[in-house]
């Protein structure tokens, strides 16, 4: 305990953990946070988090076979670990290399083996169950995870739905009384930390059922906040992780006939772009080939392929109403498709085909686009709906 209670000030003094008034990425001011990539510049921190994070594992009685670190904290604390024990580890990448193996996860795999999980700290616990999500697709067996840090915002217990226990070194709770206890921070920030993990918990418990997601808040959340909710579809939550990396809500809708026209319009417009809707069938020289090319470039621009196929699709009247057909058709703005209509995506068709210059028109709807999802984050609101306009 001596040891922890000393990491825990250490931790404070190098700045790991901050007390004041800090924006998270969901938007939501809180009066704690943690920033542990810090450890990192002092070796001595970084080999008492490692001794005690084995040490948790050890008490715990785990049986393993390897260890993967969380990426990207994590991977020097699991380093430390196996190399001070003499363990096997795995790395799991982010995303995976488009040259070599191509792979998501590095190092030596033996499908049946029981992997550890290593992480720093666990708010909803979206993050270690990304990591078992990618380990279980290699045959891996994943049922423990250790962390530094538990916030205390439901990620135990989602988790453990998810049938992976989590066993901390040090709970928030805990870490405030070692720094009030030591002087370093009051009561009343204990007091204001405790009343915000209490009111922004992720999961909550239920009498009749034992445990349930807890209700999604109605506030804005940005779309990377979006994609670490409980219970999104991976693809959903790649998509809202490109948006948000890319700075694009933009959606082009490629209805050309040719396709090498759409293919140079996938690369020249990729940049810019989260989404490409097709339509394949009205692709007068489609061959197969030309699907694996589209997901080249979209894997090379990091877009989504949309193919827009109905099997009753509207009729051509109704189409050109959609897109617009020069004959006063307006269109709604960014501002008013983002902004106003709460929709997450402009879909933009012949704004962008028709310009003269399709790479600026695409970098104007892009820039405006985005500018109206910035704004919206601004703005205290009830939305939490999602939706998707075309203009």
């Amino acid at each position: 305990m001596a040891h922890l209670e000393e990491l825990v000030i250490h931790l404070y003094e190098i700045q790991a953990v901050k007390f004041g008034q800090f924006q998270l990425k969901s938007g939501i001011c809180s009066p704690v946070y943690f920033d542990l990539r810090v450890i990192v510049s002092y070796p001595a921190v970084m080999n008492q988090v490692a001794s005690l994070l084995f040490q948790c594992a050890k008490d715990s009685g785990l049986k393993y076979d390897t260890v993967c670190g969380v990426p990207y904290t994590a991977l020097p604390l699991a380093s430390i670990i196996c190399s001070s024990n003499q363990l096997p580890m795995l790395i799991q990448r982010k995303e995976a290399k488009d040259y070599g193996t191509k792979r998501l996860v590095e190092g030596n795999i033996n499908p049946g083996e029981t992997c550890l999980i290593i992480e720093d700290v666990v708010t909803s616990g979206s993050s270690v169950m990304e990591t078992v999500a990618v380990l279980k697709k290699e045959g891996l067996k994943v049922t423990d995870a250790i962390v530094l840090v538990d916030r205390e915002q439901g990620g135990e217990a989602r988790l453990a739905e998810e049938g992976i226990r989590l066993h901390s070194v040090c709970s928030l709770s805990n870490l405030l009384d070692v720094l009030c206890k030591n002087g370093k921070i009051d009561a009343e920030v204990v007091q204001n930390v405790n009343k915000f993990i209490q009111e922004n918990s992720t999961y909550k418990f239920t009498k009749q059922n034992g445990t349930a997601p807890a209700k999604k808040m109605c506030r804005e959340l940005s779309y990377d906040a979006r994609a670490e909710q409980p219970g999104v579809h991976p693809i959903a939550a790649q998509l809202l992780k490109a948006m948000e990396k890319k700075n694009t809500n933009l959606c082009l809708s490629a209805d050309v006939t040719d396709c090498k026209e759409l293919l140079q319009l996938a690369d020249t417009i990729g940049p810019h772009i989260c989404v490409l809707k097709t339509h394949v069938d009205i692709l007068q020289d489609f061959q197969p080939e030309v699907i694996k090319e589209l997901q080249a470039v979209a894997e090379k621009h990091e877009f989504l392929l949309f193919e827009d196929r109905k099997f009753a699709d509207i009729g051509n009247t109704v189409k050109h109403q959609y897109e617009g057909d020069g004959l006063g058709q307006q269109y709604l703005s960014p501002e008013e498709v983002i902004g106003k209509k709460g929709s997450d995506i402009i879909i933009v068709g012949r704004g962008i085909l028709a310009a003269s210059d399709r790479v600026e028109a695409a970098q104007t709807y892009r820039k405006a686009g985005w500018e109206a999802y910035l704004k919206r984050l601004s703005v205290p609101g009830d939305s939490c709906h999602s939706q998707q306009n075309e203009s």
